[in-house]
């Protein structure tokens, strides 16, 4: 049976996915989250890491829906979502995590 997804939910997978590769090539993050980000892939496989990271999709698109126009003026793709990741997962155990309380991008507060 095929499943249909909204075109905007495939974009945010692969912004997401995207972004997790530039966390692996060191290109992007805090010091030492390239090696945070590699243990985890060494230990879950790539294919299991980037189902992972489809995983957060439904979350990603919901934190975004909340973000007014006025409040992010700046690409979606190369800055609200890499923001998103370092402000919402958790990257020092074996496995990546969703924290349970999410820090929206430019979300009023």
């Amino acid at each position: 049976m095929a499943e249909h997804y909204p075109a905007a939910s495939l974009e945010t997978a692969a912004c997401l996915w995207e972004a997790v590769l530039e966390l692996m090539r060191g290109n992007a993050g805090a010091k030492g989250l390239r090696a945070q980000v590699d243990r985890c892939r060494e230990n879950m496989g790539t294919s299991h890491l980037r189902l992972t990271v489809l995983s957060w999709v439904d979350a990603a698109d919901a934190d975004w829906a909340t973000v007014k126009e006025e409040c992010w003026d700046r690409p979606f793709d190369w800055e609200w979502i890499p923001e998103w990741i370092a402000n919402n997962v958790d990257w020092s155990g074996d496995k990546p995590e969703l924290r349970s309380t999410r820090i929206v991008p430019g979300e009023l507060r």
